[in-house]
């Protein structure tokens, strides 16, 4: 019984509980300011340009996996949605550290003008975080396909 959750009077594995997070993070971190002007009166949220558009949509995708993980009995269709998440999550990490260095360079470069004053902002970083969440949730195991592999020695496989 280790590794699993009750929620809502169905058991979960922790991977589809981690993919929500992670997915929730994402779309959460793309609604929030990347970037704002004017010392933070105008803010620059991720979802005004295409960058934060594909972000919010490899979140709701992967809140889609996290759902298919959690309900299927089909070990396949668990593996796949489990593969998909961890490529979704390193893409996303990886989109999300070249966008926070785009924005460094803006706002380092842009700090010369007074009137401006552009700061980045958490959006990114809560995006980073969702991706770096979904990347260790594919690495969980799955307890309901590791139930078949043990006997009553032990796992299968295992040198005595």
């Amino acid at each position: 019984m280790r590794g699993r959750f009750r929620v809502f009077g169905w058991s979960a594995s922790v991977a589809p509980l981690l993919a929500v997070a992670g997915g929730g993070a994402i779309v959460l971190g793309a609604w929030l300011p990347w970037m704002s002007y004017f010392a933070g009166l105008v803010p620059l949220r991720g979802v005004i340009g295409i960058n934060g558009r594909l972000l919010l949509g490899a979140g709701t995708i992967t809140l889609l996996l996290a759902v298919v993980m959690a309900l299927s009995a089909k070990p396949r269709v668990r593996a796949f949605a489990r593969r998909s998440t961890g490529v979704l999550g390193v893409g996303v990490a990886v989109a999300a550290v070249w966008l926070l260095i785009g924005v460094r360079e803006l706002t380092r470069v842009h700090t010369s003008n007074a009137m401006l004053a552009p700061r980045a902002g958490i959006g990114l970083a809560v995006v980073f975080a969702g991706g770096v969440v979904l990347a260790f949730a594919a690495l969980v195991p799955d307890r309901r396909a590791m139930r078949g592999l043990t006997t009553t020695s032990g796992p299968v496989g295992r040198a005595e």
